[in-house]
């Protein structure tokens, strides 16, 4: 777990970072929106439990909360998801009905708190409205991005990830190549089927992005990206063309795995 910084003056971000050696790091954030009725976005990855409900706590009390909105249900989002559930007694747990069912497989989660959520459903948050959108790359078909249009903010899930060179809080500490390689890798890997559509339909979803105009657009997997959303449309639209991802082997997997149970420290 890392230190939270400010996104503006109304989100915090709760950020993590993985590092795959030979490959980068992936940053994992999650924010929580200071709202009138305050909203926590995502949860975390679950070695971070304990620090991240620590972390969350130095922003808002959990009792605060009002609404906890999980934008998939993969790992690296829900990690203190079941603890949170206990923490925040006063939240309901916005997210894909699907979703829902599925973690309800995985742990014990009540059911009659999930407020189901797909594209175009609306939450109350008390001083603004949040919509709900399809973000237009995803690893998960429960993916759901969050639109707050009285503050120009796009909580855009994996769309506009990128595997980087070592754990950012701002894209200026990115070259132009960084951001570029970055992003690309990224998204070749969480959406390989980008290889596969077809090229204008995938532009009509990246037009969906433009059409909502979002000034500031918070990944989980970039820092805050503040009226850069033409460079990150412009990088994400040549994905197609782009070289296709490719796995490590068993060997290069064993050469990653010794290197991450060596650590920084002992390397």
């Amino acid at each position: 777990m890392d230190t939270p910084y400010e996104a503006g003056s109304d989100v915090t971000v709760l950020p993590s970072h993985l590092d795959v050696p030979g490959v980068g790091t992936l940053v994992v954030n999650a924010f929580v929106l200071k709202a009138e009725q305050p909203v926590l976005i995502d949860t975390g990855i679950g070695i971070d439990s304990d620090a991240f409900i620590e972390a969350l706590r130095s922003v808002v009390d959990p009792r605060d909360l009002r609404w906890i909105w999980l934008t998939h249900d993969d790992s690296d989002h829900t990690g203190s998801l079941p603890a949170l559930m206990q923490a925040a007694p006063n939240a309901r747990l916005a997210t894909h009905p699907l979703g829902a069912l599925r973690m309800s497989t995985w742990f014990p989660l009540d059911l009659e708190r999930v407020h189901a959520i797909s594209p175009g459903a609306t939450i109350d948050a008390g001083d603004r409205t949040l919509r709900a959108v399809m973000p237009p790359t995803f690893d998960n078909p429960t993916s759901t991005a969050l639109h707050d249009e009285s503050t120009s903010t796009l909580f855009c899930v994996d769309a506009f990830g990128a595997i980087v060179p070592r754990a950012i809080t701002s894209l200026d500490d990115l070259t132009e190549d960084e951001l570029v390689g970055g992003m690309t890798a990224w998204t070749t890997f969480d959406s390989p089927w980008a290889h596969m559509t077809d090229r204008s339909r995938f532009g009509q979803a990246l037009d969906v992005v433009r059409t909502l105009a979002p000034h500031r657009v918070l990944s989980a997997h970039l820092p805050p990206a503040l009226g850069r959303l033409e460079e990150l449309l412009k990088i994400v639209s040549a994905v197609p063309d782009a070289d296709p991802f490719q796995a490590p082997d068993a060997e290069a997997f064993a050469q990653i795995a010794a290197a991450i149970a060596v650590g920084p420290a002992s390397a």
